[in-house]
């Protein structure tokens, strides 16, 4: 997905990785369906959704035939009792130190394709017509090139 590989060439993390945790191990994989993509998710993996996204609506979760093995019947997130909310914005602004102005449009950008709802979610062409992906500096190039003969590109100029 776009919005995994965009979050970490920006940040160098992965937006959802998963932890350890006293019922289930960091590779304790499975199917999860509300990305529309096959990916291979552990029960920490969907932990770290609610805490960015907020609670996933009962009809996503109960489309999922696997949901029994990670939600109760009344959707509530089995073995992992304590979630730890953060938005996407305090998530940048305070694990990654960005500015007001740098969080702010990469939120904008990144928050419309992580809708829980296939129907709400945006499309590849709105994304590709967001700002945050055409904002340069007048007196930089968007591709760079190291000394050490490498290319780097930078995504976003801090001001």
């Amino acid at each position: 997905m776009i919005l995994l590989t965009a979050f970490e060439m920006v940040t160098g993390k992965c937006l959802f990785e998963p932890q350890a945790g006293k019922y289930f191990s960091r590779d304790d994989a499975s199917w999860f369906p509300p990305f529309s993509l096959s990916l291979s998710l552990s029960l920490d993996h969907i932990a770290r959704i609610i805490e960015l996204l907020g609670r996933i609506p009962p009809k996503i979760i109960f489309s999922w035939k696997q949901s029994s093995k990670f939600f109760s019947r009344q959707g509530a997130l089995l073995r992992i009792s304590r979630l730890f909310p953060c938005t996407l914005y305090n998530t940048l602004m305070d694990r990654y130190n960005w500015t007001k102005h740098e969080a702010t449009p990469f939120t904008s950008f990144l928050l419309p394709m992580l809708e829980y709802t296939p129907a709400k979610r945006t499309t590849a062409v709105k994304c590709l017509q967001h700002p945050w992906l055409s904002t340069q500096c007048p007196d930089q190039p968007y591709d760079s090139f190291s000394g050490d003969g490498k290319q780097t590109i930078n995504l976003f100029h801090r001001t």
